[in-house]
């Protein structure tokens, strides 16, 4: 429950962003269960993350199961190819039982997808960066061994912390990725979907909406987002903006510097801004506020047009 907000965050990114990368955060358990619970007791701790992790993983209601059904079971393979390790020394089972994991699970990938003749992808699993978030959770697992061993076994339960911190850190790189300058803005549609999760995973954040039907105004705001991690549009022709564990002064004050520097440049545009908690707690909330300051601050332009001696 902890970490599942984080996970369909994830998901989410990877879903509209179609990254060649292996994305498994369940190594830290099912590997750890694999080497310290007898086989069929890590067969039954597998399965249930496997279930309790399918909403996250069907986070846009598309996934195909039997493609989950298949990755689940080539993890069990895997994990019982690690258990047979364990009949040699610690020192020798560990690190042995995850080569012999890694290697496993992500051949019966590979195999599923160039069964649907998938050629490209599988070729891309070829290449060692594909695989860091599972090294990583590998890892996790690792060190959670080493301590269930040690004098302090108590501490095995830091490993949770230190997978949601993994999380937290894979949805940050992955929003940086997709927050090329030069890209167009994403479509309303997967914006949504990414901001919907990541508003729901962060305590603070918030929400930029730009009305403006100015092309050159996603240009200059890819220069002054400084905190910005998603672009998209909103709308026939605003933008909308996602600022990821922003709070709301830091929010307020990149509004006012865009507002500065898109009236330097004579671009017609009004800026508002919404942010968790202040403004509500979910993506609906942040933005009914910020829809609610743009029409308040086109009246009042206009309002200020009609009083004006040239109007």
């Amino acid at each position: 429950a902890l970490s599942f907000r984080w996970e369909r965050a994830h998901r989410a990114i990877h879903k509209c962003t179609e990254p060649a990368e292996y994305q498994n955060m369940l190594s830290s358990w099912s590997f750890c269960a694999a080497i310290v619970l007898p086989v069929k007791l890590a067969a039954c701790v597998i399965i249930v993350a496997a279930i309790a992790e399918w909403p996250a993983r069907n986070v846009i209601g598309q996934a195909p199961a039997y493609r989950y059904v298949y990755s689940t079971a080539a993890t069990l393979v895997a994990a019982a190819a690690a258990h047979c390790c364990t009949r040699f020394s610690l020192p020798v089972a560990v690190p042995t039982g995850a080569l012999a994991y890694l290697a496993l699970s992500l051949t019966g990938v590979v195999l599923a997808m160039l069964a649907v003749g998938q050629r490209a992808e599988a070729i891309a699993f070829l290449k060692p960066t594909t695989h860091r978030i599972e090294v990583a959770t590998i890892s996790i697992a690792i060190a959670a061994i080493a301590v269930l061993h040690s004098p302090w076994p108590a501490f095995a339960w830091l490993s949770l912390p230190a997978t949601i911190a993994l999380q937290r850190h894979a949805v940050r790189t992955d929003l940086h990725a997709v927050e090329d300058p030069a890209a167009r803005p994403m479509n309303s549609d997967a914006w949504l979907l990414i901001a919907r999760e990541v508003i729901a995973a962060c305590s603070v954040g918030a929400v930029m909406r730009v009305d403006t039907a100015d092309p050159a105004a996603v240009s200059y705001l890819a220069r002054v987002q400084a905190g910005c991690d998603a672009i998209g549009m909103a709308g026939d022709s605003g933008l909308a903006v996602l600022l990821t564990e922003c709070p709301a002064p830091n929010a307020e004050a990149l509004a006012v510097r865009l507002r500065s520097v898109l009236h330097r440049q004579g671009i017609p545009a009004q800026v508002a801004v919404a942010a968790k908690p202040r403004d509500g707690q979910s993506l609906d909330d942040l933005l009914a506020v910020s829809e609610a300051e743009l029409i308040a601050r086109v009246a009042a332009t206009r309002e200020a047009r009609s009083d004006s001696p040239e109007a």
